[in-house]
């Protein structure tokens, strides 16, 4: 037999001479290890299940699982622990990519026909191209569901992997069914009467053809066990009729087909392959452990084998995972371009997708040799009205409720009811996903969505489509901040229905705001800006604000302008406008407000005016505003805003010292935001009252409250970064003071993917500046001292007595080991520290600093 060598990584496999080598040296390894790495290596493009790889080692032997273990982990020592994966309960695979291999296929072929009691026969099933990754639970569930129905279907959108899943599950079960596994392709098949025919050819059966063709073929699939039918979306009704009439006259016969759709037939159980798992924000760290990643940074290194996923390159590729909403067919694209383009030019170049995702070879069907020609094959099976539907559904970004598509694509000759049914068949046919819930939501794929766009600009709906979504947003959110203002519905309900549609009022306003549509991109800005505020997410609203602004002229309805410097003041509170400037536009607008009705917006108006002053230091400004919102709320129609007058009030007396007057508030206030279902405000009293307890000396009542309160908030159907930010770090502080200092340090750290997403941790070095100090880290104490000394300059923010208390309690135990001049240069350098860098020296991770 002639010397063939597989080289992977450091080693060599010579199978003539049953030699391993690394890095150049023969390995001693004994022969049922050499025997089970053979194996493995040349079996590489599938799993091998434990009994195959018993009986290709110990053929003939009755032997302990526990051996296969033993050799298994041998080979890892040699080799490395990533060389071989195990796919729990099932057995093992090679994941070494071999670089260069020599007479390959004679080694296969005596591996192949080595005397291994398998009971499948394989050898017609096309070969795997690489290893299917990221689909390890299909792996087990499909192989379990047919051993338990006669008829599965795999339903997927076009280039989820339907095919390659069945190829591997078919591989994987040729040990299984005595006559083996017949593939039958039909994507080329277009004529339904060849159907029989078609499978006949497939299987090498002739048909004789003097009947009927179906019962022809079902009496020649005598004995055969498992047929799999792929790309049954074209021929779907043609093929659920030949499988009913197979399965009827073969008891013994099991189906697997491939579909965008399903058969509809009662013997049918649908597995739906959804999209490759993707790491979210805060799962960077183990992000090779998601299919998406793995399968993306697989197909690099098979064009540019030196490939590693490391810092440089990771945020990009997670992105091309998460644009590519983990689709395998996308992702194989993507990374066919990652040789001509790089990791960041392939991200860069992602909204021209459709264009630039290509496959780098001629091998496999001609629908998947680029992405458009993808989504041609799945557009061209939708009806007419499908296809309208399924294109003007494209408007919507991050998904849409039942109600909105209504309101956007029904038309005169397509009614509302007409489009929940159209929508119904689109996620059937696999072109819209449905996002099952309470209240279910929809949504195209990304990839989906910018071919529907196409379709719309062809078919010269663009604009119309875009002004008509708009429309619908302003509407939506008009109604739902009305009823919600006045009482008519909790505040809560009106977040909790909205919050899913954040990412289409972005995309609205953005629209309106290029297309030049200026009175309705302000109307939208402004109803966002009240809900982003009660929402919690301040930064992006504040960015949409400011693309609008320029758009403001002497031609704009005062009010609407007034309204506009309201929210500009409300959602640049903690942060991009300074206190000065607030008081400014709040200014402006009060003067609107009191010439016109409606006064809901002028008590909101005083009370925001109210705080801003308070924590300006404008505290007399502060107590006219104050006054001028409680003679409003007195009136009947605007009782329900008395809860969030009580809790500005207890933030005064708190900026002013005074904090049994705002406890008294805060308690006041307390049964009025419940019945306003305000559940953003009651958060911020019960934080408040827990800080209170602190300021007050109440050291064990403080910590109840705020262990109390994240309960709550853990509990509540409602809740944001941001809340979550506020009470970890405060409960911090408090934990501090009773000297629980690594209890302290714990929810720090519990906070730190919540601070990332809104405010930072920088807004909270004042008291995390004690933390430091009390820990013996007096350097690191000062830095954060003057950390916090210019985010509230930023923010032109005073400190309440208490946190001058605190500034002071830190500078105290700061002083007793350093002089002041030292202190003074280092509080000057921590002004300069940015938010990766406070991090790690709240962490006491950053020794580098200056």
């Amino acid at each position: 037999m002639a010397d063939t060598v597989f080289r992977f990584d450091r080693a060599e496999l010579h199978t003539a001479t049953r030699e391993l080598r690394v890095d150049g040296q023969p390995v001693p390894l004994g022969a049922r290890a050499f025997d089970l790495l053979q194996a493995l290596v040349v079996h590489r493009e599938r799993m091998l299940s434990k009994n195959e790889l018993l009986d290709m080692v110990w053929p003939q032997l009755v032997v302990e699982e526990n051996n296969l273990q033993v050799q298994v982990s041998a080979l890892r020592k040699l080799l490395g622990a990533k060389a071989i994966v195990t796919v729990p309960g099932r057995g093992y695979r090679f994941a070494a990519t071999v670089h260069a291999v020599q007479a390959e296929s004679a080694v296969a072929a005596e591996v192949a026909h080595a005397p291994v009691p398998v009971r499948g026969q394989a050898d017609h099933l096309p070969a795997l191209p690489s290893p299917l990754l990221g689909r390890e639970t299909e792996l087990v569930t499909v192989p379990a569901l047919l051993r338990e129905h006669r008829l599965v279907t795999l339903v997927g959108a076009g280039g989820m992997g339907k095919t390659s899943l069945a190829r591997a599950v078919a591989r994987d079960m040729g040990h299984v069914f005595a006559d083996g596994i017949w593939i039958v392709e039909l994507a080329d098949v277009s004529d339904p009467d060849a159907l029989p025919a078609a499978v006949a050819r497939a299987l090498q059966l002739n048909l004789p053809g003097r009947g009927d063709l179906r019962a022809e073929l079902a009496a020649r699939l005598q004995g055969r066990e498992l047929l799999v039918l792929d790309s049954c979306e074209h021929l779907v009704w043609a093929v659920a009729a030949l499988v009913e009439h197979l399965l009827h006259a073969q008891p013994g016969l099991r189906v697997l087909t491939t579909s965008q759709e399903p058969l509809r037939l009662p013997e049918e159980h649908l597995l739906r392959l959804d999209a490759l798992a993707v790491p979210g924000p805060d799962a960077l760290g183990d992000a090779h452990a998601h299919g998406a990643v793995a399968l993306f940074v697989a197909r690099v290194r098979s064009v540019l084998p030196g490939f590693q996923l490391d810092a440089t390159n990771l945020a990009a590729v997670v992105d091309i995972c998460r644009e590519l909403d983990g689709m395998p067919l996308a992702l194989e694209f993507a990374a066919a371009r990652v040789p001509l383009l790089g990791v960041a030019g392939v991200r860069q170049h992602l909204a021209h997708r459709l264009r630039m995702l290509k496959s780098g070879t001629r091998e496999g069907p001609t629908r998947h040799r680029t992405l458009r020609a993808t989504l041609d094959w799945s557009h061209a099976l939708l009806d007419d009205d499908e296809k309208k539907v399924f294109r003007r559904l494209g408007v919507f970004v991050g998904g849409f409720g039942l109600e909105l598509a209504q309101q956007v694509v029904a038309d005169a000759q397509t009614d509302a009811w007409s489009v929940l049914d159209l929508l119904g068949n689109l996620i059937d046919k696999s072109m819209v996903v449905l996002q099952a819930g309470s209240v279910p939501r929809y949504r195209l794929l990304e990839t989906a969505r910018a071919y529907a766009c196409d379709q719309l600009e062809l078919a010269g709906e663009w604009r119309a489509m875009q002004l008509a979504h708009a429309q619908c947003m302003l509407s939506v959110f008009d109604r739902r901040a009305r009823m919600a203002m006045t009482g008519h519905e909790p505040m809560d309900h009106w977040v909790m229905q909205c919050t899913p549609e954040i990412e289409n009022l972005g995309a609205a306003i953005e629209w309106a705001t290029d297309a030049g549509e200026r009175v309705l991109a302000l109307d939208l800005v402004n109803l966002a800006a009240e809900f982003m505020y009660q929402a919690g997410r301040y930064p992006e609203c504040l960015s949409w604000m400011r693309r609008v602004e320029p758009l403001i002229d002497a031609q704009i309805a005062p009010m609407a302008v007034a309204r506009f410097k309201l929210g500009l003041a409300m959602v640049g509170l903690h942060g991009g406008i300074d206190g000065a400037t607030r008081l400014r536009l709040l200014d402006d607008a009060r003067l609107t407000f009191e010439q016109h009705p409606p006064q809901v917006v002028l008590v909101y108006t005083m009370c925001m005016r109210a705080y801003v002053a308070g924590i300006c230091g404008e505290l007399r400004l502060a107590q006219e505003s104050l006054a001028r919102a409680g003679e409003l709320v007195q009136r009947p129609e605007l009782a329900i805003l008395r809860g969030v007058w009580l809790y500005i009030q207890g933030m005064v007396c708190r900026y002013e010292g005074r904090s049994n007057d705002a406890f008294a508030a805060f308690i006041e206030a307390l049964p009025h935001v419940r019945k306003a279902g305000d559940g953003r405000t009651l958060f911020y009293l019960h934080n408040n009252l827990a800080a209170v307890h602190h300021e007050m000396g109440n050291l064990d009542e403080a910590v109840d409250q705020f262990r109390a309160t994240l309960a709550l908030l853990q509990a509540s159907p409602r809740t944001d970064s941001e809340m979550q930010a506020f009470a970890l770090n405060w409960y911090a502080h408090a934990l501090t003071a009773q000297g629980a200092l690594d209890e302290a340090l714990v929810q720090v750290r519990r906070s730190l993917p919540h601070c990332r997403r809104t405010l930072g941790l920088r807004h909270f070095a004042g008291p995390l500046s004690l933390l430091a100090a009390r820990q013996g880290r007096l350097r690191e104490a000062a830095l954060l001292l003057g950390c916090d000394d210019a985010a509230r300059q930023r923010r032109g923010e005073v400190r309440t007595p208490f946190d001058t208390r605190t500034m002071h309690a830190t500078l105290a135990l700061v002083e007793a080991g350093h002089s002041h001049e030292r202190i003074a240069v280092w509080r000057v350098q921590g002004t300069a520290l940015d938010e990766e860098q406070t991090q790690a020296l709240v962490l006491g991770q950053a020794p580098g600093l200056p």
